[in-house]
């Protein structure tokens, strides 16, 4: 329902005689500054700007800080990885190297008796699993392929792993502080690998050592 008391403004006034009209500026102001078209929205462009970048910059500066922070941590998580890998091989180097050794007939070979060679597999076998979360699986595959080729394993329920290495030398030169006991003999195996496979093998499990503690670059 329409008042009938209402009547259209321009029934009283002209379009340029309303009293809130001025030319330019429209009725109630609105369209101020029109008169030169695109400046005033250039205008506005620079007036959004100057609001706009003081926020962007804030923005910016909070996403900076946040990937610099996330890079600080990787970094520092890197760094501690590192350290945790190289005590490892502090632990675990030296007993791969004495089993290197009895098995290539080098280094202190004689003084070790078989039984302590054996042992030594226990605590590397131990040892590799609890670190393997830290390493590569290049790694892992690389310490258990030595593992491999110097004891023969499965060997039946309550014996010991077999040393895969001629019984006859180790007897021959044994230089150990105790004599020789005879139930060594049955810790030799009749599967027998060669020294220089042995040697190879070794060789790319201290490399995996060393590509996963950063000495050296993976290699394809």
């Amino acid at each position: 329902m329409r008042c009938k008391g209402l009547v259209k403004l321009d029934a009283l006034w002209g379009a340029d005689e309303h009293p809130r009209y001025q030319p330019g500026l429209g009725l109630f102001g609105i369209g101020a500054h029109m008169e030169s078209g695109n400046w005033t929205w250039l205008e506005v462009a620079k007036l959004v700007a100057q609001v706009l970048t003081p926020a962007a910059i804030a923005l910016l500066g909070v996403y900076i800080h946040r990937v610099t922070k996330r890079f600080e941590h990787k970094q520092w998580r890197g760094q501690k990885l590192i350290e945790k890998r190289l005590a490892i091989y502090d632990s675990l180097g030296p007993h791969l190297n004495d089993v290197l050794c009895y098995f290539t007939y080098v280094g202190a070979w004689k003084e070790s008796t078989p039984e302590e060679i054996v042992a030594l597999k226990r605590k590397i076998d131990k040892q590799m699993h609890l670190a393997a979360p830290l390493f590569s699986e290049e790694w892992f595959h690389a310490i258990n392929k030595f593992q491999s080729i110097c004891f023969k394993t499965f060997t039946g329920q309550g014996r010991d792993a077999e040393l895969r290495t001629q019984l006859l030398p180790h007897y021959q030169y044994y230089r150990g502080s105790c004599q020789w006991q005879q139930s060594w003999d049955s810790l030799f195996s009749q599967d027998i690998s060669d020294p220089n496979d042995v040697l190879d093998i070794y060789t790319k499990a201290m490399n995996a050592f060393s590509e996963d503690i950063g000495v050296h670059d993976k290699t394809d």
